[in-house]
């Protein structure tokens, strides 16, 4: 790893994360940001965030203020979109950050940090960032691999700082406030305390090239249920009628379906199970940061940027023998579409132990 620049410290200090989303990206940003408060506990730490993520960061000890940047208002355009930025940007400069810390690394996470008025702004080199957002910062971090996994890439960003840079899973920066999670446990013992959470939704960008076929979702739920493990079929926005579909097919005695959950409400749920199934979606992070292990279908990309770290077990489920490097991930949807559900099953009976 190479560091272009010299952060400027000093006596008291102010720092600006930016990583405006997504929500599986700014829960892997959280290690690197639980480094720097553990290092320098005197330290106002600020973070610029989307609304639609900030849900996950709110209440977070390791985190000071945050800035909520409005998506809807930017994607309104003109005028509005304007006024959004302009106001989110003095709003951060009036706080009078000393550094930032740009884990998001493309051209609207650069403009915040130019105009932040930090003096030093520690970023990415070119080929490490995208849309000419290196051009932005002073500080810059070269990644010797930049397929690296996300955890890594973001604790690598604080080299420029001085600071260890390992992964510590048990101390992950990820924090579930007390309400949520006693409602957690509430609701996870009078379900019964089923073993297994899954997750079978994914986004619409990837669902032509990532689903597992909802028929073996359904024979892998019966065939856990049989065998002790009952699940719970969690879904988010627009995932509702798979999920539910799913969890009907299957039966009341193997799954049931979770209720509606804010992200936080979700997160400390997660919690609560032995074993974690699903694709590379928040949900999953959100499980094997909190040290669940975890059995993922990572679909044609390379497993070591999004897989979970060490020691949280995992298992990684796709069909190796249909991946092709280089080919366009959406003529690979059989390399999740094709692994058995004796596969999935062994996988996560292994993880259960």
């Amino acid at each position: 790893m190479r560091v272009e620049g010299v952060w400027l410290m000093s006596g008291s200090q102010r720092i600006l994360v930016v990583r405006l989303g997504a929500i599986g990206d700014a829960l892997r940003t959280l290690p690197a940001v639980r480094r720097v408060r553990k290092a320098m506990p005197d330290t106002e730490i600020g973070w610029a965030v989307e609304n639609w993520v900030a849900p996950i960061l709110r209440g977070n000890p390791n985190i000071a203020t945050l800035h909520v940047l409005d998506r809807g208002e930017l994607d309104a355009g003109g005028s509005r979109a304007w006024r959004e930025t302009m106001r989110l940007l003095r709003e951060i400069k009036a706080h009078g950050y000393d550094t930032v810390l740009d884990f998001h690394a493309r051209f609207k996470s650069g403009v915040i940090s130019m105009f932040s008025g930090a003096r030093t702004r520690i970023g990415y080199c070119a080929g490490d960032s995208t849309e000419g957002n290196f051009l932005f910062n002073n500080v810059r971090v070269r990644l010797e691999d930049p397929l690296e996994n996300r955890v890594m890439r973001f604790l690598h960003l604080l080299a420029p700082m001085g600071l260890d840079a390992s992964f510590d899973a048990t101390d992950s920066g990820i924090s579930v406030p007390g309400g949520p999670m006693a409602g957690a446990r509430e609701w996870h013992d009078r379900c019964g305390a089923p073993w297994v959470a899954l997750y079978p939704g994914c986004s619409e960008k990837r669902m032509s090239y990532h689903r597992w076929p909802d028929g073996k979702w359904i024979e892998l739920i019966r065939k856990l249920g049989a065998a002790g493990a009952r699940s719970v079929i969690f879904w988010g926005p627009a995932e509702k009628d798979v999920a539910a579909g799913i969890a009907t097919a299957a039966g009341a005695t193997s799954c049931e379906l979770a209720p509606k959950t804010g992200l936080m409400e979700m997160m400390a749920m997660i919690s609560r199970f032995r074993v974690y199934l699903g694709y590379n979606t928040a949900a999953m992070h959100m499980a094997w940061l909190q040290g669940v292990p975890t059995a993922l279908f990572t679909g044609p990309v390379q497993v070591r940027t999004d897989s979970p770290l060490p020691p949280v077990p995992f298992r990684v489920l796709r069909a190796d023998e249909n991946y092709r490097p280089g080919e366009s991930k959406r003529r690979q949807a059989d390399v999740t579409s094709e692994v058995p559900v004796d596969t999935a099953f062994k996988a996560v009976m292994d993880l259960l132990g």
